[in-house]
Protein backbone atom coordinates (compact mmCIF):
# COMPACT_ATOMS: atom_id res chain seq x y z
CA UNK A 1 0.00 0.00 0.00
CA UNK A 2 1.30 3.46 -0.99
CA UNK A 3 1.92 5.59 2.12
CA UNK A 4 3.07 9.15 2.76
CA UNK A 5 5.44 9.87 5.67
CA UNK A 6 4.50 13.18 7.27
CA UNK A 7 5.87 15.04 10.23
CA UNK A 8 3.40 14.75 13.11
CA UNK A 9 3.15 18.56 13.19
CA UNK A 10 2.14 18.62 9.50
CA UNK A 11 -0.41 15.87 10.07
CA UNK A 12 -1.78 17.74 13.11
CA UNK A 13 -2.36 20.91 11.05
CA UNK A 14 -3.92 18.82 8.25
CA UNK A 15 -6.56 17.30 10.53
CA UNK A 16 -6.89 20.38 12.73
CA UNK A 17 -5.67 19.03 16.08
CA UNK A 18 -2.69 19.75 18.33
CA UNK A 19 0.72 18.07 17.97
CA UNK A 20 0.25 16.52 21.44
CA UNK A 21 -2.99 14.89 20.29
CA UNK A 22 -1.20 13.29 17.33
CA UNK A 23 1.70 12.10 19.53
CA UNK A 24 -0.73 10.55 22.03
CA UNK A 25 -2.59 8.79 19.22
CA UNK A 26 0.69 7.38 17.89
CA UNK A 27 1.68 6.18 21.38
CA UNK A 28 -1.75 4.60 21.84
CA UNK A 29 -1.44 2.84 18.48
CA UNK A 30 -4.54 4.58 17.09
CA UNK A 31 -2.61 5.96 14.11
CA UNK A 32 0.54 4.42 12.60
CA UNK A 33 3.63 6.45 13.35
CA UNK A 34 7.05 6.50 14.95
CA UNK A 35 9.71 8.69 16.47
CA UNK A 36 12.50 9.13 13.94
CA UNK A 37 16.23 8.98 14.66
CA UNK A 38 16.20 12.79 14.43
CA UNK A 39 13.80 12.86 17.44
CA UNK A 40 10.89 14.10 15.30
CA UNK A 41 7.56 12.26 15.35
CA UNK A 42 6.27 11.00 11.99
CA UNK A 43 2.90 9.67 10.81
CA UNK A 44 2.45 7.08 8.04
CA UNK A 45 -0.68 7.97 6.07
CA UNK A 46 -2.14 6.00 3.12
CA UNK A 47 -1.88 8.17 -0.02
CA UNK A 48 -5.68 8.21 -0.59
CA UNK A 49 -6.26 9.43 2.97
CA UNK A 50 -3.50 12.04 2.58
CA UNK A 51 -5.13 13.39 -0.62
CA UNK A 52 -8.56 13.45 1.05
CA UNK A 53 -7.17 15.29 4.10
CA UNK A 54 -5.33 17.78 1.88
CA UNK A 55 -8.55 18.51 -0.03
CA UNK A 56 -10.53 18.92 3.22
CA UNK A 57 -7.81 21.22 4.59
CA UNK A 58 -7.98 23.38 1.46
CA UNK A 59 -11.77 23.57 1.79
CA UNK A 60 -11.40 24.49 5.46
CA UNK A 61 -8.84 27.17 4.56
CA UNK A 62 -11.19 28.62 1.88
CA UNK A 63 -14.09 28.62 4.34
CA UNK A 64 -11.88 30.31 6.94
CA UNK A 65 -10.74 32.85 4.35
CA UNK A 66 -14.37 33.63 3.35
CA UNK A 67 -15.33 34.07 7.02
CA UNK A 68 -12.32 36.36 7.56
CA UNK A 69 -13.27 38.44 4.51
CA UNK A 70 -16.87 38.75 5.73
CA UNK A 71 -15.64 39.74 9.20
CA UNK A 72 -13.34 42.37 7.65
CA UNK A 73 -16.32 43.81 5.79
CA UNK A 74 -18.29 43.92 9.04
CA UNK A 75 -15.48 45.85 10.73
CA UNK A 76 -16.09 48.87 8.48
CA UNK A 77 -18.77 50.17 10.87
CA UNK A 78 -18.60 50.55 14.67
CA UNK A 79 -21.39 48.07 15.42
CA UNK A 80 -20.07 45.70 12.76
CA UNK A 81 -16.62 45.91 14.32
CA UNK A 82 -18.03 44.90 17.72
CA UNK A 83 -19.99 42.03 16.15
CA UNK A 84 -16.91 40.90 14.13
CA UNK A 85 -14.71 40.95 17.26
CA UNK A 86 -17.35 39.04 19.21
CA UNK A 87 -17.68 36.45 16.41
CA UNK A 88 -13.88 36.08 16.19
CA UNK A 89 -13.75 35.48 19.96
CA UNK A 90 -16.52 32.86 19.72
CA UNK A 91 -14.74 31.13 16.80
CA UNK A 92 -11.44 31.20 18.72
CA UNK A 93 -13.16 29.68 21.76
CA UNK A 94 -14.79 27.01 19.55
CA UNK A 95 -11.38 26.13 18.06
CA UNK A 96 -9.86 25.89 21.54
CA UNK A 97 -12.73 23.71 22.76
CA UNK A 98 -12.36 21.43 19.72
CA UNK A 99 -8.58 21.21 20.27
CA UNK A 100 -9.10 20.36 23.95
CA UNK A 101 -11.75 17.80 23.05
CA UNK A 102 -9.37 16.04 20.61
CA UNK A 103 -6.53 16.14 23.12
CA UNK A 104 -8.77 14.78 25.89
CA UNK A 105 -10.00 12.02 23.57
CA UNK A 106 -6.44 10.99 22.69
CA UNK A 107 -5.43 11.08 26.38
CA UNK A 108 -8.34 8.77 27.25
CA UNK A 109 -7.20 6.40 24.50
CA UNK A 110 -3.62 6.51 25.79
CA UNK A 111 -4.87 5.96 29.34
CA UNK A 112 -6.85 2.89 28.21
CA UNK A 113 -3.72 1.50 26.53
CA UNK A 114 -1.62 2.11 29.65
CA UNK A 115 -4.28 0.48 31.86
CA UNK A 116 -4.24 -2.57 29.56
CA UNK A 117 -0.44 -2.70 29.79
CA UNK A 118 -0.65 -2.49 33.61
CA UNK A 119 -3.22 -5.30 33.61
CA UNK A 120 -0.91 -7.46 31.48
CA UNK A 121 2.04 -6.71 33.79
CA UNK A 122 -0.08 -7.56 36.87
CA UNK A 123 -1.11 -10.88 35.30
CA UNK A 124 2.52 -11.63 34.47
CA UNK A 125 3.50 -10.84 38.08
CA UNK A 126 0.71 -13.08 39.40
CA UNK A 127 1.91 -15.88 37.11
CA UNK A 128 5.45 -15.34 38.39
CA UNK A 129 4.20 -15.55 41.98
CA UNK A 130 2.38 -18.80 41.16
CA UNK A 131 5.55 -20.13 39.57
CA UNK A 132 7.49 -19.06 42.66
CA UNK A 133 5.04 -20.88 44.94
CA UNK A 134 5.20 -23.96 42.73
CA UNK A 135 9.00 -23.81 42.80
CA UNK A 136 8.97 -23.61 46.61
CA UNK A 137 6.59 -26.59 46.74
CA UNK A 138 8.85 -28.54 44.39
CA UNK A 139 11.89 -27.65 46.53
CA UNK A 140 10.10 -29.00 49.63
CA UNK A 141 9.12 -32.17 47.79
CA UNK A 142 12.70 -32.54 46.53
CA UNK A 143 14.07 -32.22 50.09
CA UNK A 144 11.61 -34.88 51.28
CA UNK A 145 12.64 -37.18 48.42
CA UNK A 146 16.31 -36.55 49.22
CA UNK A 147 15.63 -37.57 52.84
CA UNK A 148 13.85 -40.72 51.65
CA UNK A 149 16.75 -41.49 49.30
CA UNK A 150 19.21 -40.95 52.15
CA UNK A 151 17.25 -43.37 54.37
CA UNK A 152 17.10 -45.93 51.58
CA UNK A 153 20.85 -45.55 50.96
CA UNK A 154 21.51 -46.16 54.69
CA UNK A 155 19.28 -49.25 54.64
CA UNK A 156 21.06 -50.44 51.51
CA UNK A 157 24.43 -50.02 53.21
CA UNK A 158 23.14 -51.99 56.21
CA UNK A 159 21.92 -54.78 53.92
CA UNK A 160 25.22 -54.78 52.05
CA UNK A 161 27.06 -55.05 55.37
CA UNK A 162 24.79 -57.92 56.41
CA UNK A 163 25.39 -59.66 53.08
CA UNK A 164 29.14 -59.15 53.42
CA UNK A 165 29.07 -60.65 56.92
CA UNK A 166 26.95 -63.60 55.72
CA UNK A 167 29.28 -64.06 52.77
CA UNK A 168 32.29 -64.10 55.11
CA UNK A 169 30.52 -66.57 57.39
CA UNK A 170 29.70 -68.79 54.42
CA UNK A 171 33.31 -68.67 53.24
CA UNK A 172 34.52 -69.56 56.75
CA UNK A 173 32.15 -72.53 56.88
CA UNK A 174 33.28 -73.63 53.43
CA UNK A 175 36.90 -73.48 54.55
CA UNK A 176 36.11 -75.55 57.60
CA UNK A 177 34.29 -78.14 55.50
CA UNK A 178 37.19 -78.24 53.05
CA UNK A 179 39.57 -78.80 55.97
CA UNK A 180 37.37 -81.60 57.25
CA UNK A 181 37.28 -83.15 53.80
CA UNK A 182 41.04 -82.80 53.48
CA UNK A 183 41.51 -84.29 56.89
CA UNK A 184 39.25 -87.24 55.99
CA UNK A 185 41.17 -87.81 52.77
CA UNK A 186 44.43 -87.83 54.64
CA UNK A 187 43.04 -90.37 57.08
CA UNK A 188 41.71 -92.46 54.24
CA UNK A 189 45.12 -92.42 52.55
CA UNK A 190 46.80 -93.31 55.78
CA UNK A 191 44.41 -96.25 56.25
CA UNK A 192 45.11 -97.46 52.73
CA UNK A 193 48.83 -97.38 53.31
CA UNK A 194 48.48 -99.39 56.48
CA UNK A 195 46.49 -102.04 54.71
CA UNK A 196 49.15 -102.42 52.05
Amino acid sequence: MDTVRLKASEYASLIGVSLNTVKNRIKAGVIPGERGEDGVWYVLVPREEYEFLTQKNEERTKTGSNISNNLEKLKSGFEGSLIATYLEMIMQKDRQIEQLFHELSSLYTLLAVREKEIEIIKKAMEEREKEKDLLEQLKKELKEKEKEISKLENRLKEKELELTQKDLETQRLLLEKEREILSLRLELEHCKKQKD
